[in-house]
């Protein structure tokens, strides 16, 4: 691939990067989304963008954008003197593997591609200076990004990770020729004209730029570096024309020139500037445009400075002053409207108004997304623009699958500004993909892959979401959380609404991802069954073009079958292997009402994750009876159980359901359960209602009339338990009438006559009421049955006692 033709997305596709960082004047979202952030989509773990208030309030009408503030962090900053105008890009992989960019084009359509533009990739070893240049401007946007800052924004981003990886960029032994200059040192202007001092001065310069003020920048860049021989590319078509009648009034000799590169049909963006000196060439390029707020110090902008052979590049010849086709594109410029920057954090939505006029007051609040709107409460802006407010209790930005727009309405004036979610993006930042994949199943968009990498992740750390249902209680809405992260620690500690103005959080604690996990466990209680199963069931998102898949999501998140209504689905060894993780982590945990939390996560997780199993049909009842395995002897007695009971029930109903043949045991578990009969309040208030969440999810589709039939086929069946229990109660009152158990040989059915009419001893039976752990025997004498009697007593529930001092018939009544 030539240099020349070299695409941005070609290098982001280059590597799996981890880190990316990127700064902006103006900005598409749906570009942002489309291409940067598509081609990193598998890797990424930061991706933060910053960029100039104006961009940022251009972004607003983008309905194209679906991730902002969940997907990638974005930070608009206002620049006090002029525009945040520097268009860098800076890039690193797991394996330290570092390239940074720097060039003429912003995050648009446009930047990457509609328009003629420039970009100088930079290279560790090779471009060492220059990123020790790009580790200075990336610390000084840190340092002066801050409310009331030379860069005025909500927040101080985070950049301390971009600064080190260009120092340590720096350090790399090269001998390249190149430096990264920057208003933020100092004037472009006396920075060029100090590296053209370096090479013996200019004999000549020629500017490609697609703004001017008049002639005045380059007339300040040509009295700066001794140089009259000046010429300026005229391209075909260009936001603007350079006036070269009112440059020869002013004195100036400038003369029009073309060349290649810049004469294609494209709108001419690049920002070029070809100083011929006496002991070489240097070229300059990047954002900075030909005007006095770029090259002095008003304008924030970044170019690259590179010496070159004293041959020209180029090839510049004559052309017409009057060929070139202007465009009418204004030149940057402050934003003077106003606009939002917001966070929710803490449960809390706390924002600013940047630019503008006078905003203090009272404010009606609207929470928009997608073609939904929803009402808030009214909130008053103080007199330096900050405002914050709980959102209502219905709104939980966490579960919308599309990016939020926050709209204050005060007669008719609105403000708009995008909601970032400022925890999601910490704990992305430190769980990396698999945060956006917990994100987007919260949410309801998630793909086959999200839900794919979520078991396997599950697999790898059972343990934090057993923590997760510890914390959350199950996630249940019975228990003190609702659905939603706007509860109990939801992304930091700390009180949101004392935040001061130089952008501190609260208690400055950093969310470790935790809530993340703990906002899927209380989706996954309460959730509707199947409400989001066609994502990740059908085609991987990965198919699809960036395009497609961003309407898809716009769209609700689903996507079209594959022909021949072929469905994907998770591999069921994954399945397996994260539900065998989470029971291996749920029963480290003692047999007691401590497991029911876990107890909640495994079974929200088997009704609505397991059916996604390719064998999902023979996955879930086998999940389930070990569910109920587990969940034997946990049932909660100090505190309301029906949460659990009604778990309970579902389980014993669906799987019945599916084997009518198992009521008789399901009957069993159900007495060992609540510790007897089966009470009738149990009975009715724990029957299983078709098209609640956790029936919905077990059998989808079953009818009220299914379900009472099954519950009623359990409660009448007669468990051994029911008969040796009534074995009990008839033996209790002397001659009373009882049925004789089957199974009992003719010397136990004699004893258990005898013993009726009071005749003989009256220990000759023993009735077992504990269970018994592992072999059966005795509960008199302690002595073990042998393995046949064994058998023939968990079978039967009777068996006589070996122990020639013993022999009682011992009948077993526990549960």
């Amino acid at each position: 691939m030539s240099e020349l033709s070299f695409s941005p997305r070609a290098l982001l596709a280059s590597h799996a990067w981890t880190s990316v960082f990127f700064t902006t004047y103006s900005l598409s979202l749906s570009f942002l989304e489309a291409i940067p952030l598509a081609a990193v989509s598998r890797s990424y773990r930061d991706f933060t963008v910053v960029t100039d208030i104006a961009g940022y309030r251009s972004s607003l009408a983008d309905v194209g954008a679906v991730g902002i503030g969940r997907d990638y962090n974005l930070v608009p900053v206002q620049c006090a003197t002029g525009v945040f105008h520097p268009k860098i890009g800076l890039f690193a992989d797991q394996d330290g593997e570092v390239r940074a960019t720097v060039g003429s084009g912003n995050l648009s359509f446009g930047g990457w591609g509609y328009n003629n533009e420039v970009l100088e990739v930079l290279r560790p070893g090779r471009d060492s200076a220059c990123f020790s240049g790009l580790a200075d401007l990336i610390e000084a946007i840190q340092r002066e990004a801050r409310p009331e800052g030379f860069l005025d924004c909500l927040r101080s981003p985070d950049l301390h990770n971009y600064v080190s990886l260009a120092r340590r960029s720096s350090l790399v032994p090269g001998s390249g020729t190149g430096r990264l200059l920057h208003t933020m040192a100092g004037s472009l202007t006396l920075q060029i004209a100090g590296l053209v001092e370096e090479l013996g001065g200019a004999e000549e310069l020629t500017v490609v730029s697609p703004f001017f003020s008049a002639h005045h920048g380059i007339a300040a860049l040509s009295e700066a570096i001794g140089c009259d021989n000046i010429r300026v590319a005229v391209p075909p078509r260009a936001p603007s024309g350079f006036d070269f009648a009112a440059a020869s009034a002013s004195g100036l000799n400038i003369r029009p020139v073309s060349c290649d590169e810049f004469n294609d049909s494209r709108s001419l963006h690049s920002k070029v500037f070809d100083i011929g000196c006496r002991r070489g060439r240097l070229i300059v390029s990047g954002s900075a445009n030909a005007t006095v707020q770029a090259l002095g110090r008003a304008n924030v902008e970044a170019v690259v400075a590179r010496i070159h052979d004293r041959a020209p590049m180029f090839g510049w010849i004559s052309a017409n002053a009057l060929r070139c086709q202007t465009t009418g594109e204004e030149a940057p410029q402050e934003e003077e409207r106003a606009s939002l920057a917001i966070d929710y954090d803490g449960g809390v939505i706390r924002g600013r108004v940047m630019g503008g006029g006078v905003t203090a007051g009272t404010w009606t609040v609207s929470i928009a997304w997608g073609a939904r709107r929803e009402a808030g409460p009214d909130v008053v802006i103080d007199e330096d623009g900050y405002f914050a407010f709980k959102p209502p209790s219905s709104f939980d930005p966490m579960r919308v699958a599309s990016s939020v727009q926050l709209i204050l309405l005060r007669d008719a004036v609105e403000l708009r500004g995008w909601l970032i979610l400022r925890g999601f993006i910490d704990a992305m930042n430190r769980r990396g993909p698999i945060a956006r994949s917990l994100g987007r199943m919260i949410a309801g968009i998630e793909t086959l892959n999200d839900l794919t990498a979520i078991m396997e992740y599950v697999s790898r750390e059972p343990q934090a979401f057993i923590d997760a249902a510890q914390r959350t209680g199950g996630g249940r809405s019975d228990r003190e959380q609702t659905a939603g992260l706007k509860v109990i620690r939801p992304f930091a500690a700390g009180d949101a609404f004392e935040i001061s103005h130089d952008g501190a959080r609260g208690s400055g604690i950093v969310s470790n991802g935790d809530e993340l996990i703990d906002a899927l466990v209380r989706m996954l209680a309460t959730a509707a069954a199947q409400e989001n199963d066609d994502s990740g069931d059908d085609e991987e998102e990965d198919d699809l073009s960036p395009q497609e898949g961003s309407d898809k999501r716009k769209h609700g998140g689903g996507k079209e079958p594959k022909s021949g209504g072929q469905t994907q689905r998770v591999k069921p060894q994954i399945m397996e292997t994260a539900f065998n993780r989470l029971f291996e982590e749920l029963v480290r945990v003692p047999p007691s009402p401590a497991r029911a939390p876990g107890l909640f996560l495994v079974f929200d997780m088997i009704a609505k994750i397991a059916p996604r199993s390719s064998l999902g049909e023979e996955l879930t009842p086998r999940l389930l009876a070990k569910w109920l395995q587990t969940a034997a002897g946990s049932r909660p007695v100090d505190v309301d159980s029906m949460g659990l009971d009604e778990c309970v029930a579902a389980t014993v109903s669906r799987l019945v359901i599916g084997d009518p043949g198992k009521a008789q045991a399901m009957h069993e578990f159900l007495q060992a359960w609540t510790g007897g009969e089966v009470p009738e309040e149990f009975a009715v208030l724990c029957e299983p209602q078709a098209g609640k969440l956790n029936e919905e999810a077990l059998a989808p589709g079953t009818t009220q009339s299914q379900w009472t039939q099954t519950w009623s086929s359990i409660l009448e069946t007669k468990t051994p338990w029911n008969k040796m229990n009534d074995l009990r109660k008839a033996l209790a009152t002397k001659d009373g009438p009882y049925v004789t158990p089957a199974g009992a040989t003719i010397d136990e059915e004699v004893t258990i006559s005898r013993y009726s009419t009071r005749q003989g001893r009256d220990d000759r039976i023993v009735w077992m009421a504990t269970k018994y752990d592992k072999r059966p025997g005795c509960p008199k004498c302690g002595h073990g049955f042998p393995g046949v009697k064994a058998s023939k007593f968990r079978r039967h529930r009777i068996a006589t006692c070996e122990n020639y001092r013993c022999g009682r018939v011992v009948i077993d009544v526990s549960l």
